[in-house]
C-alpha cells in the first residue's frame, strides 16, 4: 500500500498544485489512505525531493516542488495570461450581476404586494442560483495560482521579453548594417522584405508595456 499510496498522494497533488497539510490531503482523499499513511507518503514524497515542505509552528505544509514541474514557454504563458483575464472578466460581470439582482430584489419587495413579492423572490432567487452555479462552475475551471506560480510566471515572462527584445535589436542592426553599405540602394522595407523578415509590426504584436 505504501508505494500506491505515495504515488496517488503525489498525482493528487501535482493535480492540485496548492498547499495542503496532511490533515487536508486526509480529508480531500476522502480518507481513502489512513492518516499514519498519509503522513508517512507525505514525508517520504518530501525527502525525495518530489514535494516540498515547510513549517508553521506545529503544523508541516506540503506542496509540489516546482522545480519539478515543466517550464512555461511563450506561448503557454500567453495563453495562461489571457485565459486568466478572460475568467476574472467572467467572475466581475457575474458578481455585478448577482449585485444587481440583490438589489432589484430589496426594491421589489417594498412596492409589490405579498403575493407579488413572493411570485418574484420566487424568479430572482431562481436568477440567482443560476448565476451562483455559472460562477461555481468558472471557479471550477479555473485553477488557483499559488504565490510561488505567479513569481515563477513572472521571472520565465521577464525571461522570454528580454530575450525578444535582444533579438529583434540583433536582427535589426543587421539589417541597418546592410543599409549603410554603399552598393545598397534598397529602403529598409524593401530589404526587410527581400530577406523575408516578419517584423513585429507586421505581425500585429508589440513589447508589453508592463515593463518587461
Amino acid at each position: 500500500m505504501s508505494k500506491a499510496a505515495d504515488e496517488k498522494i503525489l498525482q493528487y497533488m501535482r493535480d492540485q498544485n496548492r498547499p495542503y497539510s496532511a490533515t487536508d490531503v486526509l480529508l480531500n482523499l476522502h480518507k481513502e489512505i489512513g492518516k499514519t499513511q498519509v503522513v508517512k507518503s507525505l514525508e517520504t514524497l518530501a525527502k525525495a525531493g518530489h514535494l516540498a515542505e515547510k513549517v508553521y509552528g506545529k503544523q508541516k505544509i506540503y506542496f509540489v516542488n516546482q522545480n519539478t514541474l515543466p517550464s512555461l514557454g511563450e506561448i503557454e504563458m500567453k495563453d495562461l495570461e489571457t485565459d486568466i483575464k478572460a475568467k476574472t472578466k467572467d467572475l466581475t460581470s457575474l458578481r455585478e450581476e448577482a449585485r444587481s439582482i440583490d438589489n432589484q430584489l430589496g426594491s421589489l419587495t417594498n412596492s409589490l404586494t405579498t403575493e407579488q413579492a413572493q411570485e418574484k423572490l420566487a424568479e430572482l432567487n431562481k436568477q440567482l442560483e443560476r448565476g451562483k452555479e455559472k460562477l461555481a462552475s468558472l471557479k471550477t475551471m479555473c485553477k488557483d495560482i499559488a504565490p510561488e506560480d505567479k513569481i515563477k510566471i513572472n521571472k520565465e515572462h521577464q525571461k522570454v521579453v528580454k530575450e525578444w527584445r535582444k533579438r529583434k535589436r540583433m536582427c535589426m542592426d543587421v539589417v541597418n548594417a546592410i543599409l549603410e553599405n554603399e552598393g545598397c540602394t534598397k529602403s529598409k522595407r524593401e530589404l526587410i522584405e527581400e530577406m523575408g523578415i516578419d517584423t513585429d509590426e507586421d505581425m500585429g504584436v508589440s513589447f508589453p508595456t508592463d515593463g518587461a
